[in-house]
């Protein structure tokens, strides 16, 4: 079972890195409820460049609880534990090496025989005179092509640049579209999503619909996108309707539709029932068209 408590400064536990970040990576650690967070500059005795070229989502690791100001944050150290024994390395900085002069010594400027510095002797600098040369710099011409500024400002909300854009096909459903959402074996508010033409998905509370508060996710993780689509049956007939699609938007963790997760960048659309899950989080969304319930 796992433990509320704020694990000791320097113990030496095991975890699992769930989350990677530009500036680190969160680590589901052994016995402890809360998530740690290996610091970029803590992942090994070199400069990192990449969290990825170190650690990868899903790896055991063996970590150092780092002492901390903030007693509701858990630091962490790769670097000061080995990874085959689990010993404590400390955090020693490697020696910094000594400039040497030409005789091997400490000093850089030779001395004479009586110990004093052999400076050298000032000699007159000389300059040839040169013709300058005038510069003809090309008049800049103006350039018309697309910067994308106009577009990005128009898909611009809060002021933050959505990472996707309604398709021409978009439109608000007739019928009654719910998300039924689940955290284990409670069951949460459900959402209501027929009331507009799409549903943002995500940890950035100023854009999005429908948040997705866990750190695995994403800023803007998904989106529920309501489409006229038209589709032909077996014997040939078509027929156009308003359809539910999810789109996962890039997402670092990932989007799953019944324990699948989809690819990045494409419509796939939502049956009823289908059950939704979103990065690491735990939390299921199942998709129900209440009309059809009834």
């Amino acid at each position: 079972m796992s433990s509320h408590v704020l694990p000791p400064s320097g113990a030496i536990l095991l975890g699992k890195v769930v989350s990677l970040r530009p500036f680190g990576a969160f680590v589901a650690l052994d016995g402890y409820h809360k998530h740690g967070l290996i610091h970029i500059s803590q992942l090994a005795k070199h400069r990192v460049e990449n969290v990825e070229a170190v650690v990868s989502e899903g790896q055991a690791v063996k970590v150092k609880v780092l002492p901390g100001d903030n007693p509701e944050k858990i630091s962490l150290s790769l670097r000061q534990v080995d990874q085959l024994t689990g010993e404590d390395l400390g955090d020693e900085a490697p020696p910094r090496r000594q400039k040497q002069g030409a005789n091997g010594g400490d000093d850089v400027i030779p001395r004479n025989s009586d110990g004093s510095y052999m400076w050298g002797k000032l000699e007159p600098l000389e300059r040839e005179k040169e013709k300058e040369e005038e510069l003809v710099i090309p008049k800049a011409q103006p350039n018309f092509a697309r910067t994308g500024k106009l577009a990005e400002e128009s898909n611009k909300v809060n002021g933050v640049v959505l990472k996707w854009s309604e398709p021409p096909d978009a439109m608000k459903p007739s019928k009654h579209w719910r998300l039924y959402v689940f955290k284990g074996k409670e069951s949460l508010e459900p959402y209501h999503v027929h009331r507009q033409t799409a549903y943002l998905m995500g940890r950035e509370r100023r854009v999005c619909d429908i948040p997705l508060d866990h750190p695995s996710c994403s800023s803007q993780h998904a989106v529920i996108q309501f489409r006229l689509t038209s589709k032909t049956d077996s014997s040939g007939k078509t027929s156009k309707h308003v359809r539910p699609y999810l789109m996962d938007l890039g997402s670092t963790n990932g989007s799953f539709i019944n324990g699948e997760r989809i690819d990045a960048q494409k419509y796939v659309e939502l049956l009823p029932q289908d059950v939704l899950r979103f990065g690491y989080s735990s939390r299921e969304y199942v998709v129900i068209n209440a009309d059809e319930a009834t």
